[in-house]
């Protein structure tokens, strides 16, 4: 057994003897024969012993011929109360209370099980029975406590758990307990203040030092948070939990200087498969630009060529920072300085090989970058002696395999360095790698996966015809460029609806709001299968309807949510104005960056609509006006200069943008701080969209008045945007908030830098 396996046991069972005891019911009880007691006395030893199977069987021997031995009765009840027999606690409990009802104890693990099976009335009414016979049983406060918390009844149950730790100061539960409802209170400052009372009685929590951690993040305070995360996930590396919320406090960061442990924690955090990278890479970034001879490297990127003599071992250093190397395989690379510089040593790696030398040394190097450029899609600019050389390369290797002589590696992975293997025609003459290292990922990459995905595309049903102009357009242009291309993304761990939404940050009021058990969902232009894996993963029982207009984006979904292992995502073509012909209509819809490149977002949303039953959920994602003053400029740019819409013209038009944002144009430097700019799907979706709308908070509280939907709330990238705007307004009327947020946006204008996103309600008509 591990130590995260041990600690989740000892957990457990500290928590099974927190809320049902095997103690003597208290005050007096009836007496009772010697054989009783020998037999009392056994069952107990079997009890305490962890032995539920002949403790059982012993209390039922003295209940044979003594059906109304109370003692018996309510052990028995115990005893099936902690095997998960929640039905037959709460009769043994009743028959033991019906023969000696002042037995506190009793009515405690009576009110537990009542809980259990969902009878949260009758189980306050008996915590409260037990409180009455022994008002500082600590136990039953702490109890109905967890019952008022579960149920939203915070005030109430915070008076409960503050009596728990006035009767038990010690109690690192309760204190745990109180900090909770108090982060769902949004008093961050309180809340830490509990967590860090439980975390000075048991200091190796993990639990409380990801809370407590949270906390801090709601209060901008990342750099303590980051210990306590790190503490976290050494205690108990086993559990999600501590990585998602360490992941979530690194990604807001910018690091002032780096050391091993740092670099060790980030690595740990990029090889979780179950998170994004895509948050992490400017935080890791940050980091390594802190190393003396990275940030030499970049400095040195304009001068260097096949000749240098050093650039081999300009490799080496980059080689040996295994940071470096795995964020090179799993995100595109977001950075200015180093996309210079992997586009200097590409340039250099072909010159040298074009020159006859050996780059088997440099190979593991070749191999990374051939999966950056695949996954950022060859963004990187190519001059006209690079483009001579590979040319020369591919002759090389079609001849060497036509002669059928073997070849290195390294020559297919620097072609795989400037356009897709997949797309080669001699890709099917390459042996395919055995190891698990850096080749073997950069071929699955390239060649298996793109097969598969080609063979996955037979089988997506197309539910409607696709034609209108626009979303033909459209259409297009993501069959050309599916997006975004991406390797990991983050899976959430299942909650209810109100469990998710009605928590820190988001904190949205939905009291007359029944979830559905297993709701239906729609996402409506899922792309590539982020929105709809983290759709299908966010809320429990959830079934997942997918659809996309392009084949080439579903057939990447697809795949990606094979290769994790999810069942409930079904994914169709087809166009949103269509989707009428479904036949069916759903609990909640998901449409994030799709309505507004439609040519009439109105008309689209209107469909959507006509879909989502009465009181049903929506999330949309929308432009903002106001967040998009670069990419207005951008658009302009490309509309003065001619520039088309191919790869080359992409690539052009990029490196001319950075040259004008080099000149100090404000807006085309804030475009190249954007990290869709730095791939080539992206970078089309960005800025060379066929068709792009923008909203205001007013023109969509318009549209919400005429669609018949309620606003519920936003939902931001950063929680610290949600807290400051709860903050400067407290208690806002509904019918206020958004003009409050409108308001909010005129004054921070990048509160919406990547879109307005948002929830509404469908409301009964």
């Amino acid at each position: 057994m591990n130590r995260s396996e041990r600690r989740r046991n000892e957990k457990k069972s500290r928590s099974n003897t927190s809320k049902s005891t095997t103690r003597p019911p208290s005050a007096a009880l009836p007496v009772v024969s010697e054989e009783v007691q020998h037999l009392l006395s056994v069952g107990k030893k079997h009890h305490a012993s962890g032995d539920l199977s002949n403790a059982v069987k012993t209390y039922a021997q003295i209940l044979s011929t003594d059906p109304k031995q109370p003692t018996a009765l309510y052990l028995l009840g115990v005893a099936f109360l902690q095997s998960g027999q929640h039905d037959k606690a709460v009769e043994f409990l009743q028959n033991s209370l019906s023969v000696f009802p002042n037995n506190a104890e009793a009515n405690n693990n009576l009110g537990v099980a009542l809980n259990a099976t969902a009878k949260t009335a009758d189980a306050e009414e008996s915590y409260r029975r037990a409180i009455a016979i022994k008002p500082d049983y600590a136990a039953a406060h702490k109890n109905l406590g967890a019952l008022f918390a579960s149920n939203n009844k915070l005030d109430a149950g915070l008076d409960c758990y503050r009596k728990t730790v006035s009767l038990v100061p010690n109690s690192a539960e309760g204190h745990k307990a109180i900090g909770d409802i108090l982060t769902k209170q949004q008093r961050y400052e309180e809340a830490l203040e509990s967590y860090l009372k439980a975390r000075a009685i048991n200091p190796m929590d993990a639990d409380v030092l990801t809370s407590a951690g949270i906390a801090l993040q709601f209060l901008s305070r990342h750099q303590e948070a980051l210990k306590l995360h790190s503490q976290a996930t050494n205690f108990c590396p086993g559990e999600d939990r501590h990585w998602t919320a360490f992941s979530d406090c690194v990604s807001g960061m910018t690091f002032s200087s780096t050391n091993d442990d740092l670099e060790t924690s980030l690595l740990a955090l990029l090889e979780k498969n179950d998170l994004s990278p895509a948050t992490l890479m400017f935080p890791i970034v940050s980091a390594l630009r802190h190393r003396e001879e990275f940030t030499r490297l970049l400095d040195t990127s304009d001068t260097m060529s096949g000749d240098a003599p050093s650039f081999l071992s300009d490799i080496k250093i980059l080689t040996q920072s295994q940071l470096f190397m795995r964020l090179l395989a799993r995100v595109p690379i977001a950075d200015l300085r180093i996309e210079r510089l992997l586009t200097a040593l590409r340039r250099a790696l072909l010159s040298k090989m074009s020159q006859g030398e050996d780059l088997h040394n440099e190979i593991d190097f070749i191999a990374a970058l051939a999966q950056q450029c695949f996954i950022n899609e060859y963004a990187y600019t190519i001059d006209e002696e690079e483009q001579g050389n590979l040319e020369d390369l591919k002759y090389r290797i079609e001849d060497l395999f036509a002669r059928n002589q073997d070849i290195s590696p390294y020559l297919w992975l620097l072609v795989g360095c400037y356009e897709p293997l997949k797309n080669i025609p001699w890709k099917s003459d390459i042996p395919v790698p055995e190891n698990d290292g850096q080749i073997s990922q950069a071929y699955r990459l390239q060649v298996t996966e793109p097969a598969t995905e080609r063979e996955l595309s037979e089988t997506i049903p197309q539910i409607t015809e696709i034609q209108d102009a626009t979303s033909q357009s459209v259409r297009a242009q993501y069959e050309e460029n599916p997006y975004p291309r991406w390797v990991h993304t983050s899976r959430l761990t299942p909650k209810p609806i109100k469990d998710v939404l009605c928590a820190p940050p988001l904190s949205f009021k939905l009291d007359e709001y029944t979830a559905p058990q297993a709701p239906d969902t729609l996402v409506a232009g899922c792309g590539t299968g982020q929105h709809a894996i983290q759709a299908a993963s966010r809320f429990s029982g959830t079934k997942v309807t997918a659809v996309d207009l392009s084949l080439g984006s579903l057939s990447y979904a697809f795949r990606k949510t094979r290769e994790m292992g999810l069942k409930n995502i079904e994914y169709i073509q087809g166009d949103i104005l269509q989707l009428g012909k479904i036949g069916k209509t759903f609990d909640m819809i998901e449409c994030g960056g799709v309505l507004h490149h439609m040519a009439e977002p109105l008309k689209g949303w209107e469909v959507l609509v006509s879909l989502l039953r009465d009181n049903g959920l929506m999330k949309i994602g929308l432009y903002s006006e106001k967040g998009r003053p670069d990419i207005i400029a951008a658009r302009n740019f490309i509309e003065q200069g001619g520039y088309g819409a191919s790869a080359s013209e992409i690539r052009r038009c990029r490196q001319d943008i950075v040259a004008a944002a080099e000149k100090g144009d404000p807006e085309l430097i804030q475009l190249c701080m954007r990290g869709d700019f730095y791939s080539l799907s992206p970078c089309r979706d960005l800025i060379f969209h066929v068709q792009e709308h923008r909203f205001t908070i007013p023109k969509i509280a318009r549209a919400l008045d005429t669609l018949g939907l309620e606003f519920i709330g936003f939902e931001t990238p950063t929680p610290q945007t949600l807290v400051q705007f709860r903050k400067e307004n407290p208690e806002c009327p509904p019918s206020l908030v958004l003009n409050r947020w409108h308001r909010f946006e005129e004054r921070f204008p990048d509160t919406f830098r990547g879109m307005y996103q948002f929830w509404c309600r469908k409301t009964a008509r």
